[in-house]
């Protein structure tokens, strides 16, 4: 009969695979879509790290024990990791499904909405108005473009930004991309993957569980 010892192998493999399979699926969803999709820098992180967080956590855990302390001391590391290499709350944004010269060109129109001068250096634009820096980067693989403010003005500088900014996103022109195919196949095959390694061994599992709740 299947004991609960023998449980802890898959679980263990969905604890992993399930979180990642869903920001994969996320990922594949965003760049679906007709227009670029905007996030927050802060909650792109976030997303990031609850998708590959139990990658880190689970062996850890294998070797340190599940005792509380054991635990615990992994979660303040986690959370001391996590606010340190966070973004901040204002002043960054992630955007999907969108190439550079367009993330561009999409706040220049923005800032000229806002009245706002500025000039362009390379990937930065400067405000002449105001003490804020857009720095953009880019990430290929995932289509994605990363705006970086900074300066002295940015707190007040996001709230009018944002309104604007996402107007003049959904002018520009998207649409599904073959990476995008690629991440929802490839979060379809990773959400398979649990169910597949015990799948034969369902009704066992269920004994098991009543069991437990008796």
């Amino acid at each position: 009969m299947l004991g609960i010892e023998q449980l802890d192998v898959p679980l263990r493999v969905a604890a992993v695979v399930v979180p990642a399979a869903v920001y994969f699926l996320l990922l594949g969803l965003l760049n679906s879509q007709r227009s670029p999709q905007l996030l927050r820098g802060r909650t792109d992180f976030i997303l990031l790290i609850a998708a590959f967080l139990p990658t880190f956590c689970v062996p850890v855990l294998d070797y340190l024990g599940t005792s509380f302390w054991a635990v615990a001391a992994v979660a303040v590391a986690v959370v001391g990791t996590a606010l340190l290499l966070a973004p901040g709350r204002s002043g960054s944004w992630v955007i999907y499904n969108i190439g550079l010269p367009d993330s561009l060109r999409a706040v220049e129109r923005t800032l000229q909405a806002m009245g706002e001068s500025f000039s362009r250096r390379g990937r930065r634009l400067l405000l002449t108005g105001r003490d804020v820096t857009l720095r953009f980067s880019s990430m290929p693989l995932l289509k994605n473009i990363t705006i970086a403010a900074e300066g002295e003005d940015v707190r007040s500088f996001q709230r009018e930004f944002e309104g604007h900014f996402g107007k003049q996103l959904d002018l520009v022109p998207s649409g599904p991309t073959p990476m995008a195919a690629t991440f929802l196949l490839l979060a379809a095959g990773m959400l398979v993957t649990p169910l597949a390694l015990v799948a034969d061994r369902m009704p066992e599992m269920v004994r098991v569980i009543t069991d437990l709740v008796r």
